[in-house]
């Protein structure tokens, strides 16, 4: 009986000087947090921004601005990162304290993938996803193929995720193109759909084409061996639909 009692009395003193250490060491680290919160020389001088180029720095440096001169410690990070990832160019953001003054701002940014036009002939991009990117100011600096739309500018405002069906096999067989035939995407100027028929239109030649939904990269292969041959009048329309073969119909 004494050997238990002595027992459950050590146990009863190892938890007590746990609880007492743990109560130290957060009262420790708070007041040290108190202390650091009023130092003026952990203010913040500095701020540094990369992973955009689409949001300018500009726009990142107009949100963190307010927060100029304030201690480091007190500047609510999680704060800042909602900010930004309001805009759907922003796929991802982190915000990091270094050097006593500096603030970091690394951004994830979504990337375009097409420009959709819409019925006032406005181009809007859209990324993988067909989420509406910002342009943000008139130029366009993202090469990408348009597809022509009968959506309307107020149908296209950023962050808007389309759920068109045809959109979204254009998007799949332009994603096929670019994973299997890389030389080939650049070379396509505009998708279009009509009657259930997805169209593209080879900037180069300017010839349209239908193309197969499946072994695109053969068909294409094929189509360019075709027409690097000059067998194809400028104004025909391909079609590549059929395996193995490269239907050339006349142009309208």
């Amino acid at each position: 009986m004494k050997t238990e009692t002595r027992k459950r009395r050590g146990n009863s003193r190892y938890y007590l000087f746990f609880v007492l250490s743990l109560v130290i060491v957060t009262s420790v680290g708070a007041a040290a947090y108190l202390v650091g919160v009023n130092l003026p020389w952990i203010d913040l001088q500095e701020i540094k921004i990369s992973g955009n180029s689409s949001i300018s720095d500009s726009t990142i440096i107009a949100i963190i601005n307010p927060y100029m001169d304030t201690n480091l410690l007190s500047i609510p990070s999680s704060e800042i990162e909602k900010k930004i990832l309001r805009f759907a160019r922003v796929k991802d953001v982190k915000i990091k304290k270094s050097l006593l003054h500096t603030l970091v701002c690394e951004i994830e940014e979504r990337s375009g993938l097409l420009y959709l036009r819409s019925v006032e002939g406005d181009l809007f991009p859209i990324d993988k996803d067909a989420v509406v990117l910002e342009k943000p100011d008139n130029i366009y600096r993202e090469d990408l193929p348009i597809v022509a739309t009968y959506l309307s500018n107020k149908q296209l405002t950023s962050g808007t995720k389309l759920q068109k069906p045809y959109l979204k096999r254009i998007i799949k067989i332009h994603q096929d193109i670019c994973a299997q035939s890389p030389d080939f995407s650049p070379l396509i100027s505009e998708y279009y759909f009509i009657d259930d028929t997805i169209y593209l239109v080879d900037a180069k030649y300017g010839t349209r084409i239908i193309p197969c939904e499946n072994n695109i990269a053969k068909q294409l292969q094929r189509y360019l061996f075709v027409q690097d041959n000059g067998n194809i009048d400028r104004n025909s329309l391909v079609d590549l639909r059929f395996d193995n073969q490269v239907v050339v119909k006349e142009g309208k």
